[in-house]
């Protein structure tokens, strides 16, 4: 089956994007890192499941994400923990790997439904040509449309992260009255 010329355009950036996510899952490990090295490896200190009666929902969230992104790296020097007692940890390298494996398999997807979504929203094209990396910028992405019209849109990269800590990509793409 023949690519449209858009997928041959923007595929070259996918392999940014992989190595954006993986940048980005290792800046966050070594924050992670840091935050359990300043609070002794207690992850009472450090991240601790949050009291819903002490806060907002929107705060309880927050330290819910908090604690599952630290939970998802870390390894207990305990078999159990009793709430409200030091619960000392380290950052486990096997869960720091696959976390960073993840980053980079989830980007892939996203990437391929980004491309997906951006051929159904732009339509039948002929040509399409693309200039700049919207891995770290933006790019505009010129294209010829089945009837002819010519076109410029718009995309950039955005980082995101779920309230459970997981990171996701988004690539808002804008069609553009003219380019100038």
């Amino acid at each position: 089956m023949t690519k449209n010329p858009i997928e041959i355009a923007v595929a070259p950036l996918k392999e940014d994007a992989i190595v954006r996510a993986a940048k980005e899952a290792r800046e966050t490990v070594e924050r992670v890192r840091k935050e359990l090295a300043d609070a002794n490896n207690d992850m009472e200190i450090a991240a601790p499941w949050p009291n819903y009666r002490e806060c907002s929902d929107f705060m309880y969230q927050k330290k819910m994400q908090r604690h599952y992104l630290f939970s998802s790296l870390i390894k207990s020097h305990e078999a159990t923990h009793r709430p409200g007692t030091p619960y000392y940890v380290d950052v486990d390298a096997a869960k720091v790997e696959r976390f960073i494996e993840d980053a980079k398999k989830d980007a892939a997807a996203q990437y391929d439904a980004f491309v997906s979504k951006l051929v159904r929203k732009i339509g039948a094209t002929t040509e399409a040509s693309l200039t700049g990396n919207h891995v770290w910028g933006y790019f505009y992405l010129d294209v010829t449309k089945a009837d002819g019209t010519k076109e410029t849109w718009k995309t950039q990269q955005i980082v995101n992260v779920s309230k459970l800590g997981k990171f996701f990509n988004q690539w808002p793409s804008r069609k553009l009255k003219n380019r100038g």
